[in-house]
């Protein structure tokens, strides 16, 4: 099945759509709940309650984009899992990922900080565009799906140095672009 016909099938509420994306992107979202929190146990249940939230939502929801809308609930639901101390064990590492990226993003506590995060959103979107496809799959995984820096370089059969230099001249270039484009880094 399609993404398109399992959205139907899930707006028709039929249980089989919800089987056919655990078939088709099981594998991926278990993949990015386990890089957050570092247990296969704990990734499971936050993709289960990813399922459930689906079924819940698919409608009144119709995402446009299948695997984002659920990697996105299944990212959510880890990071809540970890906020929440049920699944201490990686909060050092998500830590350390999330500081490598603050002195690049400029922060905001006003009422207009929505705004300015769907602007800023846009504009990383734009940069990783101009990014190769290494060094932009990279970043994905470091700071979207929150993977260790030697599980990339494995991945990819670099060295570590070389995913940690990718990492930082890419970060360095979004710290100029965002400047460049208004944002005060």
């Amino acid at each position: 099945m399609n993404d398109n016909e399992i959205i139907s099938s899930l707006t028709a509420r039929d249980q089989n759509g919800l089987s056919e994306l655990q078939s088709k992107y099981g594998a991926k979202l278990t993949g990015i709940a386990r890089g957050i929190l570092g247990n296969g146990q704990d990734a499971e249940e936050c993709v289960n309650d990813a399922y459930l939230s689906v079924w819940n939502n698919v409608p009144p929801d119709k995402p446009q984009s299948l695997f984002a809308y659920v990697s996105k609930i299944v990212r959510n639901t880890a990071l809540t899992k970890l906020r929440d101390g049920s699944a201490k064990k990686r909060r050092a590492e998500i830590t350390v990922c999330i500081d490598e990226l603050e002195d690049v993003l400029p922060s905001g506590d006003d009422v207009s900080q929505r705004i300015e995060a769907a602007e800023l959103s846009a504009l990383i979107k734009n940069f990783l565009r101009s990014c190769d496809e290494d060094e932009r799959d990279i970043f994905i995984l470091r700071y979207y799906g929150f993977m260790r820096v030697a599980d990339i370089a494995k991945k990819y059969g670099f060295t570590q140095s070389r995913v940690k230099m990718s990492l930082k001249r890419c970060r360095d270039r979004l710290s100029e672009y965002l400047e460049r484009n208004g944002y005060k880094v």
